[in-house]
């Protein structure tokens, strides 16, 4: 299912701003309206962005605030004389245009909008959206909501918030508290500014442990004004605080866009003499002249004749009117209820079809499917063009490749869309990764969707009832250590355990400014000994298995064929490798003995095997050839262990044991993923200074890898992007961030992404290769560098030999490729 968008929007904040912003339009009768009339210019962009509208006013009486704090707000101007009857007008526009509004006496906007993005940014499939700029909303930003600036025409993300106030957003609220705001009238503490709250808050966590720890406050000055202060810092926590507990007028299906009454809102938009804004309207609810509906057959037909002399048809499905609109040129639109009169135009080889997004279109025009060969897709043609750039939404698309915005999505925009996006595929010598790469991998992946790969129920069932039982033995066990009982998975209440009862050392905070609980932590406190910490992490590794793989993939089992149909998509990585989701394969874990057993419940149907051909050791092959690497180049081409030898040149020993190539091995692969000294140290349970003498070596061993990472960092930050051996771009987002973390992860991006973006590209011309090679037995999954075909007994070593050539000999490197190869009654590979 789609991710769907609930837009959140304070209604008179968008028209204050208008109306400060805009000049200021009198009607003929002397009525002011500017500031509506830029209201409603901002929800049209957002009507069309959004599955969920809604907009939250002001009561415009006191509210909760005043009575914590009579002179809350005591300095506001009182709003201009002819901006008070906009007031009205707003709210006559919002029902005019069809959309709902929520306002509550005693409450701000903003507690109406803090309400709604808490309540809604659990559901699943639902991601909200803040439209404002108002700083005190930022204390909102999370995973699944997002703030977009209209000003800045951006969202609002946590680097941002870092930059501009010294803090995450998780502590804006008491940094705020510090410092106070002028414009509501809220005291803060005096003399307290957001760089010395940042400090305060960075030294100590919070609010709270800021007024526990006066003694500690080094500042003479910073001590004495919150002594005297602490009542205003707690009053201003309090006025600052969004309340999220709203009691909401109505529920989330009342705030879904839908088209209006179009002679109510016609009414509306010349009764106030918004001329201007009347063909947008129809346009958006697709009643324009230049694109009417096809009420009877000839008049569809006459427009298909067009499409099939003109030899294009780009077809937009419109879900919130469930209608689609086509076009075959930037002057043609016309919009149809019925959809199975598209077939033959569809299926006629001659006749190219535009569409974004073929899964969504497919859902709706199944017969998509088997015109494949002459569809476009616009994704996929901006994947192929700005891999990693952006995500490839049709309102991206549209800022990126066309310098007018256009403000209604329909078959007309796919036309402009394709004519650009097929130029600049040509200009920047792209056409081959889509045409090549790209584009002839959809019939794969739909072909791998619709075969799906047998589950043994009955295995995973068990497999669920054992870790359930280990899960129980494990929490007896921490119960005892702790001496009470508690809930395992809550961080608070684990962390008060952990460091507040049993007293544990731990002296790294989370964003909350409690003691954290993360892996790392509880790694360190194992590594040390605490018998609790181990159990602990026992507990979450198995309560993730049970949860996310045995527990859930029986529920998302087909009844139908009892497989499991995961979906894959093309345009979500940065580097062009394939994603998998509903279930998302990929995350099974590959280390570990559970991680298999679960591979294991992954079945061949009797008479059939499962066969398995992975790349072995692609990405640090791939090193060797794109950096040139003497010793490296020599290793593989004499099928030599390349860990070995690693471990013979770094640690300077003739005889390796399996506990030095481990750490060779560790080197060889973080030095992939521009691994630094730190994590380094991490990953071997070694000390900093021996982490840096190893890398520093390893580079005096293989200079031209200390070439080619510094190239690549170069290459990102002067042209934003690295590439792969085959010329597909993969952007590094922050390569030129000036906050070090940040950068320095780009960095490491830039690294790697050549090499895996390679290695994706090689696997996928593999899968088309194979695809259109292959007689008997058919693709269910690629994970990572590994194809897996399920097969007939006796065809298994006609497709094994297959396989194994294409995958080898798709690509000619200056080292060799090597296709392992495993053949299973299951996914683990245990034969029965």
């Amino acid at each position: 299912m789609a991710e769907k968008i609930l837009t959140i929007i304070d209604g008179y904040g968008f028209l204050f701003r208008a109306y400060y912003v805009l000049p200021h339009l009198i009607t003929t009768s002397g009525m002011q309206v500017g500031g509506v009339y830029g209201f409603l210019n901002m929800i049209l962009k957002y009507i069309t962005r959004s599955d969920y509208l809604i907009i939250a006013l002001d009561a415009g009486r006191k509210n909760f605030r005043h009575n914590l704090y009579s002179a809350y707000k005591a300095n506001r101007i009182v709003p201009p004389d002819d901006l008070v009857p906009q007031f009205t007008i707003l709210r006559e526009a919002v029902t005019a245009f069809n959309l709902s509004y929520e306002e509550i006496a005693g409450y701000e906007a903003d507690d109406i909008i803090a309400t709604l993005a808490i309540k809604y940014s659990n559901h699943q499939d639902l991601k909200v959206v803040i439209v404002s700029s108002d700083k005190d909303l930022f204390q909102l930003l999370e995973h699944n909501v997002l703030i977009f600036d209209p000003i800045k025409n951006t969202y609002i993300d946590e680097k941002q918030i870092l930059e501009k106030f010294g803090v995450n957003s998780s502590r804006l609220l008491d940094l705020f508290a510090l410092t106070g705001d002028s414009s509501d009238n809220i005291p803060g503490v005096p003399g307290i500014g957001p760089k010395t709250a940042s400090k305060l808050l960075d030294t100590f966590g919070s609010l709270d442990n800021i007024l526990k720890n006066f003694d500690k406050i080094e500042q003479v000055r910073v001590r004495n004004m919150l002594t005297e202060h602490i009542d205003k810092a707690l009053i201003s926590r309090k006025l600052v605080s969004l309340c999220h507990t709203v009691e909401l007028l109505s529920s989330i299906e009342d705030y879904k866009i839908s088209t209006p009454n179009m002679e109510i809102l016609l009414s509306f938009l010349k009764k106030y003499e918004f001329n201007s804004l009347i063909l947008k309207v129809e346009k958006l609810f697709f009643y324009s002249t230049e694109g009417k509906v096809a009420h009877n057959s000839d008049e569809l037909d006459k427009f298909l004749k067009h499409c099939r002399y003109e030899g294009i048809i780009a077809i937009y499905y419109h879900s919130e009117s469930q209608r689609i609109s086509l076009s075959y040129s930037e002057n043609s639109l016309v919009y149809i209820e019925e959809f199975d009169v598209l077939n033959r135009l569809i299926l006629a080889s001659g006749v190219r079809k535009i569409i974004h997004g073929i899964k969504e279109i497919k859902k709706v025009l199944p017969v998509i499917g088997k015109a494949l060969d002459s569809t476009d897709d616009l994704m996929l043609m901006s994947y192929s063009l700005d891999t990693g750039k952006h995500d490839h939404s049709i309102l991206n698309l549209i800022s990126h490749n066309l310098s007018e915005y256009i403000n209604n999505f329909s078959a007309q925009t796919l036309i402009i869309l394709y004519q650009r996006l097929r130029q600049r595929l040509l200009q920047e010598k792209l056409f081959t990764i889509y045409e090549r790469f790209d584009k002839p991998l959809i019939k794969v992946i739909f072909d791998m969707e619709n075969n799906g790969v047998l589950l043994d129920i009955v295995k995973l069932q068990k497999l669920s009832d054992e870790f359930q039982k280990a899960i129980s033995l494990l929490e007896s066990e921490i119960y005892n250590l702790a001496g009470e009982k508690f809930n395992i998975a809550s961080p608070k209440q684990l962390s008060d355990v952990l460091f507040n009862k049993m007293n544990l050392n731990n002296k790294k905070k989370s964003k909350s400014g409690a003691y954290s609980t993360n892996f790392e932590v509880l790694d360190q406190l194992a590594a040390e000994g605490v018998e609790i910490a181990n159990k602990i992490l026992s507990w979450r590794h198995l309560s993730k298995l049970k949860n996310t793989y045995t527990d859930a993939l029986i529920k998302q089992v087909d009844n139908a064929d009892g497989r499991i149909h995961t979906s894959f998509s093309i345009t979500v990585t940065s580097t062009g490798r394939l994603s998998s989701s509903n279930p998302n394969l990929q995350n099974i874990p590959i280390k570990g003995n559970e991680g298999n057993i679960i591979r294991q419940a992954f079945i061949a149907p009797k008479g059939y095997k499962i066969v398995s051909v992975d790349y072995s050791q692609i990405e640090l092959k791939l090193l060797a050839h794109v950096a040139d690497v003497a010793a490296f180049k020599e290793a593989f081409i004499n099928d030599q262990d390349i860990h070995e030898i690693t471990a013979r040149q770094v640690f300077s020993v003739s005889i390796v044991d399996e506990q030095l190539r481990r750490k060779a091995k560790s080197i060889n692969f973080g030095i992939i993923y521009g691994i630094s000294p730190y994590g380094l140290t991490k990953q071997l349970n070694i000390t900093m200074r021996e982490a840096t003498e190893y890398i520093d070596y390893y580079f005096s061993c293989y200079p031209e890898i200390k070439i080619y990472m510094e190239k690549m960092i170069a290459t990102a930050k002067l042209n934003g992007y690295v590439e792969t051996l085959f010329g597909r771009r993969c952007f590094i987002r922050d390569i030129n961030n000036k906050v070090s973390y940040i950068r320095h992860f780009a960095e490491r991006a830039a690294i790697n992404a050549p090499l895996q973006g390679t290695a994706a590209d090689i696997i996928k011309r593999a899968m088309i290769q194979l695809f259109d090679q292959l007689v008997v037995g058919k693709m269910i999954l690629q994970i990572h560098d590994e194809l897996l075909v399920e097969v007939k007994e006796e065809n298994v070593q006609e497709v094994v030999a297959l396989m194994k050539n294409v995958m080898e000999d798709v690509v000619k490197l200056s080292v060799p490729l090597k296709a392992e190869v495993k053949v299973g009654d299951n996914w683990g590979f245990k034969i029965s």
